[in-house]
């Protein structure tokens, strides 16, 4: 039976972590620098030590924990103000926060529509695409009129530093007319000046 598909494979990276055995980190280091040395490209991996990941985590699980308590906050204050709402005004608020969320949502949907309509038609130009993030996105007419002029505002950038390239530099000066003796005219001569 044939391998057809053969892959190297770095097994130390499916390797056991030694560090809770209490054999050290002696092997591990020396692991980590051929893995740095092996990389793609020649790039090297930035190592972190273990206070430097434990104050990334800690940074990251603090800004978790604030955006899910803002959250828990104001889904209280919500279930507070419906709580002193009568059922008619329950369904109102109900209602109109269902179609607040929906128009949010279609808008979001239309943003991205015309951000990939408008990297076509900048592409198609020859503008670069990345200049879709300045454009008007709120709806086709004024994303066409602010494609139209970003249009003219890079053509006139373009024009301007065409412009630039073939103005150039200042002529050179010509040297002043310096009569030579004949002795250097001869020198001239047979050196191929």
């Amino acid at each position: 039976m044939k391998k057809k598909f053969m892959f190297p494979l770095d097994i130390q990276l499916f390797a056991d972590d030694n560090s809770g055995d209490g054999s050290g980190n002696d092997d591990d280091q020396g692991t980590g620098q051929d893995n740095q040395d092996s990389g793609e490209g020649g790039q090297e991996k930035k190592t972190f030590t273990q206070e430097e990941l434990d104050k990334i985590v800690q940074g990251r699980i603090a800004k978790e924990r604030k955006a899910w308590e803002k959250h828990l906050e104001d889904e209280k204050t919500e279930a507070q103000k419906l709580e002193t709402m009568s059922e008619k005004e329950k369904k109102k608020y109900q209602e109109e926060k269902r179609i607040k969320d929906l128009d949010d949502r279609e808008a979001a949907i239309t943003r991205r529509e015309l951000t990939a309509q408008a990297k076509v038609q900048l592409a198609d130009k020859g503008i670069p695409t990345e200049l879709a993030e300045i454009l008007i996105l709120t709806d086709a007419d004024s994303c066409k009129k602010s494609i139209e002029t970003v249009e003219k505002a890079f053509q006139s950038a373009v024009e301007k530093a065409v412009e630039e390239k073939i103005k150039g530099r200042e002529p050179m000066k010509k040297a002043k007319d310096v009569k030579l003796t004949d002795e250097e005219l001869v020198y001239q001569k047979m050196m191929g000046k």
